[in-house]
């Protein structure tokens, strides 16, 4: 692959990134009420999009056929979901999304309405979306193609050391807290009211972008943590 095929394959990889982050952000929203800025890096895109739109591109790109075009991507696409929800779990201790409460799941990683969603997304994205997109990326110069990507990729990798140095030490602060409150041998409610103040901005956002975000060891301690950070929101 040449350096421009790269280049353009990266921009590739951010425009789908952002597009997944409005899906996420727009349905989510919509689930809870209120706005819910999501995405586990802090600007507007979810890398797990992107890749999953590269692999189809690249894997399923040549799939004439619908059906079969469908039922690849979904094989494909639920796979990167189930491996990324597996890696994340095994990384932070801590489930981003829980799919247990619905039919037809797998480990609670993946479900059937997802797969189904995502297949659709999948037709979309080769048969109709995809050449727009390549019809843009196609018309920029080289000069232009190199400056866009370099930048994105200064902003990407820079937002990932920021987000991962911000939340690699969630679970350990949640263990102290829970040490703690075990040595006072109080109730969770008459020690809790200061842990909001003790998580920094990136734990906190993290919470409010995945709201059912579980701890699979603290759990109950996060969950006493969400209260009051949802207390302390209402009275400002």
């Amino acid at each position: 692959m040449s350096i421009l095929k790269a280049e353009t394959v990266f921009l590739w990889f951010m425009i789908y990134s952002f597009i997944g982050w409005l899906y996420e952000t727009v349905l989510c929203s919509s689930l809870e009420r209120k706005f819910v800025y999501r995405g586990f890096l802090n600007g507007p895109y979810c890398p797990i999009y992107g890749f999953g739109a590269l692999l189809d591109i690249m894997i399923l790109g040549n799939v004439e056929s619908v059906p079969s075009l469908f039922l690849s991507s979904v094989l494909l696409t639920c796979t990167l979901e189930y491996f990324t929800s597996w890696a994340m779990e095994k990384l932070f201790h801590a489930k981003w999304w829980d799919y247990s409460h619905m039919r037809f799941n797998i480990h609670g990683r993946v479900c059937l309405l997802g797969a189904l969603a995502f297949g659709t997304f999948s037709v979309l994205l080769i048969k109709y979306l995809h050449p727009f997109i390549t019809g843009i990326t196609d018309n920029l110069s080289n000069v232009m193609l190199s400056v866009v990507s370099i930048v994105l990729f200064i902003l990407i990798v820079s937002d990932t050391c920021v987000t991962l140095n911000g939340f690699i030490k969630f679970n350990d602060k949640l263990h102290m807290f829970n040490e703690e409150l075990k040595a006072k041998r109080t109730k969770m409610h008459e020690t809790i009211s200061d842990l909001p103040r003790k998580f920094n901005w990136q734990e906190r956002r993290m919470m409010s972008a995945f709201p059912k975000l579980s701890s699979l060891h603290y759990n109950e301690t996060l969950l006493e943590l969400r209260k009051r950070l949802a207390e302390r929101r209402k009275r400002k």
